[in-house]
């Protein structure tokens, strides 16, 4: 018997790449099997295979498969590596078995990475949606429930909607008229990154980033679902941020669909902080001759 819990659009791809990778199960399961004298018996574990494209602008999906056999596909908004340290890692594979299956699933045309390790379960993984054999997810989502987590119930309410916001902006900078903005999915958040706005004034970047601290320090006191974040490493960004916020995935419908507007409305603040200052400056200045 199997199991599935995300986004309904998503049942059948991810059904077809279970039914597809299935039959390395059992080899997979000895993996794990032979490497266990490296391994802590008091834990479960799972051999796991992370496909990702190359320019890391997707979603994450990942094979899981215990030392019984069993597994189970999932997609995520982070790669396991990025939430957990692997016991045991395998050489990286320039080619895989399954680069078909997976190549239908992410498009012909993207260049994808494979790597295979053996992690222990808790995961500590947040998944968009996953699918496989039900007896084992059954297991890991009272494992989470029993502790309080919630890395397995998030795809419960992870609808089409939420699921698009993840896929079409992974990780990418979305250009408006006054400026840029980063949507950066981790976890069960998403984070939203400002870059510079594009003002007339030749102003020190300085200068922004201490407006740009006090328009977060406002903003996140006027809207709830908005947090004070900064930027990681993992985040990879080479250009300048001014500032960084950060909401709960299941929150941030509203925020998305009006995140122009919202970026529009901060370069409009610093715009006319700085226009009002200068302006104030070059009026009533007390010492002018």
């Amino acid at each position: 018997m199997t199991y599935y819990s995300g986004p309904e659009s998503y049942r059948e791809i991810l059904r077809r790449v279970y039914e597809k990778v299935e039959d390395s199960f059992v080899s997979w399961a000895k993996l794990v099997k032979d490497h266990s004298d490296r391994l802590d018996n008091a834990f479960g574990h799972f051999m796991t295979l992370v496909v990702q494209t190359s320019k890391g602008n997707a979603p994450v999906l990942s094979v899981f498969v215990d030392s019984e056999g069993r597994g189970y596909v999932g997609l995520s908004n982070s790669s396991p590596f990025e939430t957990a340290s692997a016991l045991y890692r395998f050489p990286n594979e320039v080619e895989n078995p399954y680069m078909e299956v997976f190549a239908g699933f992410f498009g012909d045309e993207t260049e994808l990475t494979y790597h295979r390790a053996i992690f222990q379960s808790p995961l500590k993984l947040y998944f968009l949606a996953y699918y496989g054999n039900e007896r084992l997810l059954r297991k890991e989502i009272l494992k989470d429930s029993l502790r309080g987590k919630d890395y397995f119930r998030l795809s419960e309410v992870i609808d089409d909607t939420l699921f698009s916001i993840c896929r079409e902006n992974y990780r990418k900078w979305i250009e408006f008229d006054d400026g840029e903005v980063l949507v950066f999915p981790f976890q069960n958040i998403l984070k939203i990154a400002f870059g510079l706005p594009k003002i007339n004034e030749n102003i020190d970047r300085s200068i922004i980033m201490e407006l740009s601290r006090l328009f977060r320090i406002e903003v996140t006191k006027q809207c709830d679902v908005l947090r004070n974040s900064s930027v990681t490493p993992d985040m990879n960004i080479s250009r300048p941020v001014a500032t960084v916020f950060e909401i709960d995935l299941v929150d941030s419908k509203p925020v998305y669909e009006r995140l122009e507007s919202f970026y529009k409305y901060y370069s409009k603040f610093i715009s006319e902080t700085i226009e009002s200052m200068l302006r104030f400056i070059h009026t009533d200045f007390p010492l002018s001759k």
